[in-house]
C-alpha cells in the first residue's frame, strides 16, 4: 500500500488545563509543540489534518509555515473523543488509514510514522510499545472510521482496544519517545533540561 492512503490526524484542540496555559504553543527547541509533531509528519511524507478548538486563532497562526489542512472541533471542550471523532469526519476518501497523533508529543520520530503508514491497511489497528508500555501514535484503519466518529467524551480512542482486541497489532519501538507527552509545566521544564 501507497503512503499516500495514509495519512495523519494531529490533535490539537484541548484546553491545556494541567498547564495553565496553551500546552501547544509552548515553546522547545525555538518553536511550538504542536509545530514539532507537524514538522514529523511532513518529514514522514504524510499528508496531515490538525484539529483545532481551544486557541485556534492563535493555533492557526503558529502553523502557518506548516502543510497541514485544518478541522474544528467545535465540542472540543467536553473532551478528547470530540476532537478524534472531528478529525476522523475531515479525512479525505482516499485515506485507508489514519495515524492519530498527539499535539503535546515533540519527540515522535518521522521513521516511527513512516513504519507504522508502511503497515497501513485499511483493517488496520498498529500501536507502538516500548518495553511492553503501549504508547501513540495509533494507526486506525478506515474500516474503524465509523465507531471513531461516535466517540465522545475525554476517554479517547483507548476505550476501544478491549473490544477490538483480536484486531490489535504492537510494533515495538526503539525507545520512550512514543509514552512521553507534556502537559505540565514540570514536564515542559524537564525536556528544556534533558536536550539542553
Amino acid at each position: 500500500m501507497s503512503r499516500a492512503t495514509c495519512g495523519a490526524i494531529i490533535l490539537a484542540a484541548g484546553m491545556s488545563r494541567r498547564m495553565g496555559s496553551n500546552k501547544l504553543l509552548a515553546l522547545y527547541r525555538g518553536k511550538p509543540l504542536a509545530a514539532h509533531v507537524a514538522s514529523a509528519v511532513e518529514a514522514a511524507s504524510l499528508p496531515a489534518i490538525m484539529v483545532l478548538g481551544h486557541a485556534e486563532g492563535e493555533m492557526r497562526t503558529a502553523l502557518a509555515d506548516h502543510s497541514v489542512r485544518f478541522a474544528v472541533a467545535e465540542d472540543h471542550a467536553s473532551g478528547m473523543g470530540h476532537s478524534i471523532a472531528a478529525g476522523i469526519r475531515a479525512v479525505p476518501p482516499e485515506w485507508q488509514a489514519a495515524i492519530i497523533c498527539l499535539g503535546d508529543m515533540p519527540l515522535i520520530s518521522p521513521t516511527l510514522l513512516r513504519r507504522m503508514a508502511d503497515d497501513a491497511r485499511a483493517s488496520s489497528i498498529v500501536i507502538p510499545t516500548f518495553e511492553g508500555r503501549r504508547g501513540n501514535p495509533v494507526l486506525w484503519g478506515r474500516d474503524y472510521f465509523p465507531l471513531l466518529e461516535q466517540l465522545h467524551g475525554d476517554g479517547g480512542a483507548r476505550g476501544l482496544f478491549e473490544h477490538l482486541a483480536g484486531s490489535l497489532t504492537f510494533l515495538p519501538w526503539r525507545d520512550d519517545s512514543i509514552l512521553r507527552d507534556f502537559d505540565t509545566p514540570a514536564a515542559l521544564q524537564g525536556l528544556q533540561e534533558e536536550q539542553s
